[in-house]
């Protein structure tokens, strides 16, 4: 068992908050890193890429993001993932790593295997939804639908793009994102929480995910359209978040469970609770009707925001410590869930080192980066220290992937980064 380095969080401080120090010190990884290139993240940017003025129409409008330099993004980011020259030779290799590593032999993607695509539209409830929220783009979703159905090879019918959840909220895939690329890609699959114009509805199925604390409430169902998926690639948005500090990878996945609002503020609050508290995110992220299916993650960094809420602000979003006071402007792919979540946590805590996903609700005050990064310390261990092992669906799961934090925010290194016998994080700058 390894050592989690772990102790309990300090009172808060009378005053303002001070800056955010991991309790964990840095280069100290835990877990077992995956990949091709065990815990490498690819970490892609151009400042080409996002071109919103700040007032000017809304971030996601055709003239603020240019397609080539995203496009050109993904690729790059695909070769160096895989260490291959290029993209159809990536995508061969991602294929095959996943299925040697999950007992489905040397073999890459055959007709008929469904890819289900999770993209995160959190703050869309409408179809002709128009609001400059941070959301799935239409620009990242066709960046990835023509590298599956280009150099991938795969079949636009094989291939489902979702967001689910029904609860609070019915998420909607927009009409932003669905007309322009159903018209280009018209045998892709979409499913949504409301099901209408030409949207697949979640066919939910009870019990199909079960938690390792039997005092969880989240929702137990999954459609049954990610149950039959052999394969799913995570698409999470680079966000802090007002009750859980981040949302990234392992958030993603409360848009994939019906009614995620149960419990839902007791395991989205980690600054109200202990370091090494149970973390519901790892079972999600080892289902294995859902994560454990997760052969690519990615983080869309192109407006990333200190919240989840509201519009990108030019005097709050615009990365004045890390990107010049530039837009974010960056992506991030691994085959690792911890890994990717540990480098995008470093980037947004060096950035928003005190007010990390507060949006200005009176409900959620100053302080949701304390304790955020429990759940990759859980995912990385995969064992909790008073539950044990965690067991979704009452399967062993082990160590999802590594976890550690950089050597400091100028260098921005990992172990691997450090020493060619590091067993951490890789950080592959592309």
């Amino acid at each position: 068992m390894q050592s989690r380095l772990r102790a309990q969080l300090p009172p808060t401080p009378p005053g303002p908050l001070q800056p955010w120090v991991p309790l964990d010190a840095s280069n100290t990884p835990i877990g077992n890193p995956r990949g091709i290139f065990p815990g490498r993240v690819t970490f892609a940017r151009d400042p080409s890429a996002a071109l919103w003025d700040g007032k000017t129409g809304r971030w996601w409008d055709p003239a603020n993001i240019n397609e080539e330099a995203l496009q050109g993004m993904f690729s790059k980011s695909l070769r160096g993932l895989t260490g291959t020259s290029s993209d159809a030779e990536a995508w061969k290799k991602l294929f095959t790593s996943y299925n040697s590593t999950h007992a489905r032999g040397d073999s890459g993607w055959k007709e008929g295997e469904t890819i289900a695509v999770k993209i995160n539209v959190n703050n869309t409830l409408k179809y002709d939804d128009q609001k400059n929220h941070i959301d799935q783009s239409p620009q990242a979703t066709r960046a990835l639908l023509r590298q599956l159905t280009g150099p991938g090879g795969i079949s636009q019918k094989d291939i489902l793009i979702y967001d689910a959840s029904v609860g609070w909220r019915v998420r909607a895939l927009p009409d932003r994102i669905y007309a322009p690329l159903h018209a280009e890609f018209p045998e892709v699959r979409w499913m949504d929480g409301q099901g209408l114009n030409g949207r697949e509805k979640a066919d939910w199925v009870d019990g199909s995910i079960s938690y390792t604390s039997p005092e969880t409430e989240l929702g137990s169902m999954l459609p049954k359209q990610i149950i039959d998926a052999t394969y799913l690639i995570n698409f999470a948005l680079f966000k802090g978040h007002e009750m859980s500090g981040v949302t990234l990878c392992g958030k993603n996945h409360f848009g994939s469970i019906k009614f995620p609002q149960k419990d839902h503020p007791k395991y989205v609050t980690p600054m109200n609770r202990p370091p090494d508290s149970y973390s519901a995110y790892v079972d999600l992220m080892g289902c294995p009707n859902l994560g454990a299916k997760s052969m690519l993650y990615i983080v869309d960094g192109l407006y990333g925001m200190m919240t989840n809420v509201g519009d990108p602000k030019l005097d709050r979003d615009r990365w004045k410590t890390l990107f010049n006071g530039e837009w974010s402007s960056c992506y991030f792919m691994s085959q690792d869930p911890v890994a990717i979540d540990s480098v995008c946590l470093d980037f947004l805590r060096t950035e928003y080192p005190t007010d990390l996903g507060f949006s200005g609700n009176k409900a959620f005050p100053l302080g949701a980066i304390r304790n955020c990064d429990n759940y990759l310390h859980e995912a990385a261990l995969g064992t909790n220290n008073k539950l044990g092992p965690y067991k979704p669906n009452g399967l062993l799961i082990g160590s999802q992937g590594v976890h550690e934090h950089w050597n400091n925010a100028n260098d921005r290194q990992y172990s691997r980064n450090l020493s060619p016998a590091g067993k951490g994080i890789e950080l592959f700058t592309v």
